[in-house]
């Protein structure tokens, strides 16, 4: 069972206090600098502990001599520290913290051969190298190492080396603290790995055999506890300074004018120095999304900058993967996501899951995030963070959405209400690539709609739209509000609809069969599909219409709406469709997601009127 001791070292007439699992480490490190005597205030095997007791005593020693009664004086305060944690912890059976006090100084021990302080030193910048630009559990780092390469000297003298020189941070995987009202006294718990404070169990730790707590929010990526360390090594290179190679983009499409300008916008704000830390593409559905951050990437690959491009779901990065690595040839790209085989190794374009990017620290000039509406991204200030520490020092964050909510858009483009075409940090393209408008949905109120499906009676709006586009040759998306409606309402169609019942199918996020089902559906084996709001991105499929039955229901909000309503007329060769709202009442998102669409359609023509203008008097010069 390993301990951490806290000890504190007099520098330039303060005192500064340390923690390390390693002392003797520590000794070398000091010893071959400046010598001064090191002062041990106590010892205790939760990481958490000695790192509350840090700040308590950092606090405490500011503007403070090194003499005996002020070493008394911290370890009384740690005493007391100790004994109030216990307290507001510990339960009937429970034992407390551990804590021990040492108050002599520490007199240099022999140390092993291979800790010399020129071994140690080369060994850990070789760990510095192998962990840059990650945060990392302790035992996800020491699986890393067994991969990478074969060290002499322990990890965790290595790391503790590089906290010294200030290269590596670390603390642990779970904080504590003691929270104060005037009213009452608590301890407060953070997961440092997912910034979550609700998702923390309390338990009997088998490791350090004290109190601890883990956090279930991210248990999924390993276990964050009290008493792991979490380490963070920020990346050595991230491109500043280097000098422009040549373009390294393949991609030979054509961008329209508006298309153009939105990529150009977009290059610009990745590749300056300084200037927006932020920047919004807004772009509807079926605008060519990808394809507009291309100058933004070859911009930052080219200065030795790696870009990382995060999206909510496995599936985007299996679909976007070999897209940008037909466009980026001769650059590396890799897959990361829970089972991912890339998961742990380099690259210079990474393309990731939002949940992956907890493992990357200070790493990236460029981090996108795609879909930054959608779930589980929005609204979670756990993933928030982990991209926000994801960005290197003085990168720049790019977002990517057809939906935007309210709170980006206000931030970045300054109003929700009035929508200008560009700012300084984003770019609205309102038009899709084949310069068609976006279908535009009628609304149709049905008195009490689904009770009348749920007991087989015919709803007219359902079965004549649904029989109308099968009988055009057009594939269907029928959307649903719950999993729990696939079933009924594919029953309900078949029974109805007994022409095209073996071409129809049904799909949820929980159904084993699901990708199978949706590939019948891309070769249109079958021709309609009762679905929920899994596929509600990502999936283009020409020549097809939506009906959203229900679409009154909570979980339609007005993003929502409009993703969905973006499925239809995204080819080139079928580029209109129908889009049919069914609900029993109204509700402010189904006009809400219509008024969005139309306004997205007037902008769309104003631009193109601009454009057509612009062409013309090119044309007369």
């Amino acid at each position: 069972m390993r301990e951490y001791l806290l000890y504190v070292k007099e520098e330039e007439n303060a005192l500064r206090a340390y923690i390390t699992p390693c002392f003797h480490i520590d000794k070398l490190f000091w010893q071959e600098r400046n010598g001064q005597r090191l002062y041990v205030i106590g010892r205790s095997p939760s990481l958490a502990l000695a790192f509350a007791l840090r700040e308590k005593i950092g606090t405490f020693a500011k503007r403070r001599r090194l003499t005996a009664k002020s070493v008394l004086e911290m370890q009384r305060l740690a005493a007391s520290y100790v004994r109030e944690a216990n307290k507001l912890y510990v339960k009937e059976g429970h034992a407390g913290y551990r804590y021990t006090f040492r108050a002599e100084p520490i007199k240099r021990e022999n140390l092993p051969p291979e800790a010399g302080h020129e071994r140690v030193s080369e060994e850990a910048k070789q760990l510095a190298s192998i962990l840059s630009g990650r945060s990392l559990l302790e035992e996800e780092a020491e699986w890393l190492l067994k991969k990478r390469g074969r060290f002499m000297i322990p990890m965790i003298w290595l790391l503790q080396w590089l906290v010294l020189m200030n290269k590596t941070e670390w603390r642990p995987g779970v904080g504590m603290d003691i929270h104060k009202h005037w009213w009452q006294r608590r301890l407060r718990f953070i997961c440092w790995r997912c910034s979550s404070r609700s998702h923390l169990v309390r338990t009997e730790c088998h490791s350090c055999r004290q109190p601890c707590v883990y956090c279930s929010s991210c248990l999924t990526m390993g276990r964050s506890k009290c008493c792991t360390p979490f380490i963070c090594v920020q990346a050595e290179n991230t491109g500043k300074g280097c000098q422009d190679s040549g373009s390294l983009l393949a991609w030979e499409g054509e961008y329209t004018p508006a298309q153009e300008d939105a990529a150009r916008r977009a290059g610009q704000f990745a590749v300056e120095t300084g200037g927006e830390a932020a920047f919004l593409i807004w772009a509807v559905c079926g605008a060519g999304k990808t394809e507009l951050l291309f100058p933004a990437i070859d911009g930052v690959l080219r200065k030795g900058g790696r870009v990382l491009l995060a999206t909510p779901r496995k599936d985007v990065v299996l679909e976007l993967a070999p897209r940008l690595q037909a466009a980026f040839p001769s650059v590396t790209v890799r897959s990361v996501y829970g089972s991912s085989e890339e998961k742990w190794e380099e690259g210079d374009l990474i393309i990731a899951t939002t949940h992956q990017v907890m493992r990357f620290y200070r790493c990236f000039p460029l981090v996108v995030v795609d879909e930054v509406d959608a779930f589980p991204f929005h609204n979670n200030k756990q993933l928030h963070d982990a991209v926000s520490r994801a960005v290197a020092k003085e990168g720049k964050l790019l977002y990517l959405s057809a939906t935007p909510p309210e709170r980006l858009r206000k931030q970045l483009t300054g109003s929700t209400a009035v929508l200008k075409p560009h700012s300084a940090t984003h770019v609205l393209l309102a038009r899709r690539y084949h310069g068609h408008p976006l279908p535009v949905p009628e609304i149709k109120l049905v008195p009490r709609l689904m009770e009348k499906v749920n007991a087989g009676r015919p709803v007219a709006e359902l079965i004549s739209a649904a029989g109308h586009m099968l009988a055009q040759d057009r594939q269907v998306f029928v959307f649903v509000p719950r999993v729990e409606d696939v079933d009924t309402v594919l029953d309900y169609l078949q029974g109805l609809l007994p022409a095209y019942a073996e071409k129809m199918a049904g799909v949820h996020a929980a159904d084993q069969g699901r990708e199978e089902k949706v590939q019948r559906f891309r070769r249109r084996e079958n021709m309609l599909i009762v679905t929920t709001t899994i596929l509600e991105r990502g999936v283009t499929i020409p020549r097809s219409d939506v009906i959203i039955l229900g679409a009154d229901a909570s979980v339609f909000d007005e993003a929502s709406l409009v993703q969905i309503a973006g499925r239809v007329g995204r080819s080139a060769d079928a580029p209109d469709g129908t889009v049919l709202f069914l609900a029993s009442h109204r509700t402010q998102a189904l006009y809400a997601a219509k008024r969005q669409i139309e306004q997205m359609n007037r902008l769309a023509d104003k631009r193109w009127a601009a454009d057509g203008k612009q062409q013309k008097a090119g044309r007369k010069r």
